[in-house]
């Protein structure tokens, strides 16, 4: 069976407005997937951790190099409208 690579999908998530933990740099120590483009993070790469709504901030959804840059620049987008009310 062939790995796909899926399209992200739904609106760009964004930093601002949750209550999500602060995001930290992780290196994968077992093969996981990204939670939004599920495309495979080897071992020894690093990745983007940010924290679960409601999970008591212990475990990171996990976003490869990519999707995080697209959460960063939606996340400057939203600080854009934030300062032009």
């Amino acid at each position: 069976m062939k790995n796909l690579i899926q399209k992200p999908r739904g609106k760009t998530p964004s930093l601002i407005g949750s209550s999500n933990g602060r995001p930290k740099r992780v290196i994968v120590k077992r093969k996981s997937k990204c939670c939004r483009c599920h495309k495979d993070i080897c071992p020894g790469q690093d990745c983007f951790g940010i924290p679960k709504t409601g999970a008591g901030f212990s475990s990171l959804k996990r976003f490869c190099k990519e999707c995080f840059e697209n959460i960063i620049t939606q996340t400057r987008k939203d600080l854009e409208d934030i300062k032009n009310i």
